[in-house]
Parts: structure tokens; sequence; C-alpha cells
């Protein structure tokens, strides 16, 4: 069943964390009003703020905003200014909170290696699911962990897998009909809220059994990352890309294939037996997917850096911001972690 995966509101601190904290949490509960009133299935409510802020500032809004019922992506951080003591302050503070740390140049990737060579001996594996590297700049976009505000409003991703699978086979309606009744509810609810509806991140992500590589599987009609797959997820970001045209609805962030690892089954299923590489997702940047996500891997140095550096070169070639969410692990090539909220993620062979 199709529904709103993340209802994100961007917005700018000003003056008092208290009284900005109050600010938030009268809106979010007027938010949450009209999401019933309105009668819109919400996954997840999600609050962005800005980069830029001093360390301190951002560390106290985390702990001050910080909410059960919502995720945070309070923290922004450049790569040359990165400190691994904060890191950990960020995610120990909140468990739902989330870190970016821009990666603007190659220079800064030694930066990076090391922040992760320290973070695994002072967080849980499960911390590093909330950390994300964005190459070579800040994106706006609803998905999490990247997500940043310039502009306040509310942007929107969806869940959408079932939908989409029926629309590549040709029963375009339920689709189109989804996203138009959304976007229609979200512009009325932003409207009386007093905000802006900045768009849908047209994404097509999965959720554990809503699978995108089944997707992909029947476009290419052989296993993935088998050869004839790239094509067949480059047509379903055209796929993606005609929908957002098309219907002529604003749209933030990515709007291409994601395949984060622990969030697809099948995705799984391919990494534990061999089928699906680091290679092969790493390789498969530089035209058609979004980043190298929520891939478990050793926790070795020189394959970590190696990573951020064909990532970051995937984002030169393709002119666009690409992400890393990388969870290093001790365990070996072909066993699994568990995971909170995802499972058993097998580690990834090289």
């Amino acid at each position: 069943m199709a529904l709103i995966r993340s209802l994100t509101i961007h917005i700018k601190p000003l003056g008092d964390v208290k009284d900005f904290k109050d600010l938030v949490d009268e809106r979010l509960d007027i938010i949450k009003k009209l999401v019933r009133e309105l009668g819109l299935d919400v996954w997840s409510y999600r609050i962005v703020l800005p980069p830029g802020l001093p360390t301190d500032y951002q560390l106290r809004l985390t702990q001050d905003l910080c909410r059960d019922d919502v995720l945070l992506a309070s923290y922004h951080v450049d790569a040359s200014e990165v400190r691994s003591e904060d890191i950990v302050s960020v995610l120990t503070s909140c468990e739902r909170s989330y870190i970016t740390i821009r990666l603007p140049t190659t220079d800064l990737i030694d930066n990076v290696t090391n922040l992760y060579s320290k973070l695994i001996k002072s967080i849980d594996v499960n911390d590093f699911t909330r950390l994300g590297i964005s190459i070579p700049d800040y994106i706006v976009t609803p998905y999490f962990p990247l997500a940043t505000t310039y502009d306040e409003g509310i942007s929107v991703a969806l869940r959408y897998v079932d939908l989409f699978y029926r629309y590549v086979r040709g029963d375009e309606e339920p689709l189109i009909k989804f996203i138009l009744n959304t976007s229609k509810l979200v512009n009325e609810l932003a409207g009386r809220v007093g905000m802006k509806f900045l768009g849908f991140d047209y994404s097509l992500s999965p959720w554990l059994s809503e699978s995108v590589v089944g997707i992909i599987e029947y476009l290419s009609g052989i296993k993935f990352a088998y050869p004839g797959s790239g094509y067949a997820v480059k047509k379903l970001n055209e796929l993606i890309g005609r929908l957002s045209s098309t219907l002529g609805i604003s749209n933030v962030g990515f709007n291409e294939v994601m395949l984060p690892v622990a969030e697809d089954d099948l995705l799984k299923e391919r990494v534990a037996e061999g089928s699906v590489t680091l290679k092969d997702l790493t390789y498969l940047c530089s035209y058609c997917l979004v980043g190298v996500d929520m891939v478990v891997l050793r926790d070795d140095a020189n394959l970590i850096k190696g990573v951020v550096k064909d990532v970051f070169t995937s984002s030169i070639i393709k002119g666009r911001v690409i992400g890393v969410r990388l969870i290093p692990t001790n365990a070996s090539e072909g066993s699994e972690v568990l995971l909170k909220r995802f499972g058993k993620v097998p580690v990834i062979k090289v």
C-alpha cells in the first residue's frame, strides 16, 4: 500500500532554543492534526535544520528537539571541521538524530577515513546508520541522513514500490492518481500551517519486502547485479524522470533509484549469495545510483577510503550530489550483522 514515507519540515532556528522548541512542537502538533483531518497516511515525520550553525548550538538543538515520534536532521558539518567527539555527542544524545558530513574536495577524504577509524571504537554499529557523507555539497531532500534546509517548507518522500511495479508494467493510473492526490492534500496542509510545499523527492526507495531490486530484475530479466542490470536501473531512472516532468509538480532532492542494502530484503539476499558486491554498487553510482547506502562492510580504512574516492569520482562524472552511508564492522565478509529495525544484514564482499 502506497503512503507518505516522510513528511519533512524544513525550518530555520531563530533566537532562544527553548522558544524555537516550543514553536516546532506547536507546528508539529498542528500538522499531525491536519494529517488526520485530511486522511493522509504518513509513515514518518522529520525535522531538518540548515547547515552553517555553530557547533554548540547544533548540539543544544539536537538535545532539545529530540522526540520519540520525529526523526531529526540537526547536525551538518564540513569534513574540514568534523570532530569525532562531536559526532559521538550528537548520536548518543538523541537516538532519532542524523548527521550529514559535507565532503567538498578529495583533499579531505583522509579526514573522513580517520573519522570512521575513531568512531568504530566509540559508537555502536547501529549508530552508523544515522551518519551520511554528502559529496560534494549539501542537498535539499526529505531523505535522511543527507536532508538539508535552505528554504523553509515541507518536502515529501513516497513509499510506493507497489504502485511503481504496476507503473513499469503499463498500469500507470493508480500511481499518477496517488501522487496527484497526495500533492493536493499536502499543498492544502502546508498552506494551512503557513508553509510552502517544496515538492516531492520522487526517488524510488525500498523498505524490506517492498524491494526495488525486484523491479530492476523484472525490467532486466536477470538477477541483480549481473551484466545488463545497469541498463535496467538507468531505464527505471528515466521512468522516474518522466513521471516528475509529466506531472509538473515541484521536486527536490535526488529523484533516482535508491538501493540502501539494509532496507531491501531481496538486495540483502543478493549480497549474501555474492551476486552483488561492493564493487558493483560503487561502479553503478557513476551513472544510475544516488550513492553507496546502508552497506555493512569490513572495518578497513583503505577500503573505506577507496569507496569514498570512487563515489566522489562518480559525483564528478554525473555532476550531481551523491551520498555515502557505510556501516563498518569487525565481522568477516559473508557473515551477518544484526541491525535494529533492519534485521540481519550481510557483510558485503568487496
